[in-house]
């Protein structure tokens, strides 16, 4: 819960200090650089992480099976919500428009 309640903190002071303008611009033009960089060292730490346990390497088959599952049913599900509701939208939007009109 700590580090939640970290991350959350880093949040609202990164928020806070762009909101304040105290953020140089010479960082600013280098911050997809910077975030590049970060995703990466982070992709590589989790990497090492998942590499060095062998209980995730003798399950992997497994583990991999079902982060396919739930990534196509995320994916599908996604989609077929987006499209509900923009069809329920576009029924809103014209009945406002009819009772604009008449």
């Amino acid at each position: 819960m700590r580090q939640i309640i970290l991350y959350v903190l880093i949040l609202i002071l990164g928020a806070t200090l762009v909101r304040k303008k105290l953020i140089p611009s010479f960082i600013k033009k280098r911050l997809g650089i910077l975030q590049t960089i970060s995703l990466f060292i982070l992709l590589g730490t989790m990497g090492y992480k998942i590499g060095i346990n062998e209980t995730i390497i003798k399950n992997f088959k497994n583990i991999g099976f079902q982060a396919s599952i739930f990534a196509i049913s995320t994916c599908v599900f996604s989609v077929l919500i987006t499209f509900i509701l923009f069809k329920i939208s576009k029924i809103f939007l014209k009945k406002s428009n009819i009772e604009k009109r008449g």
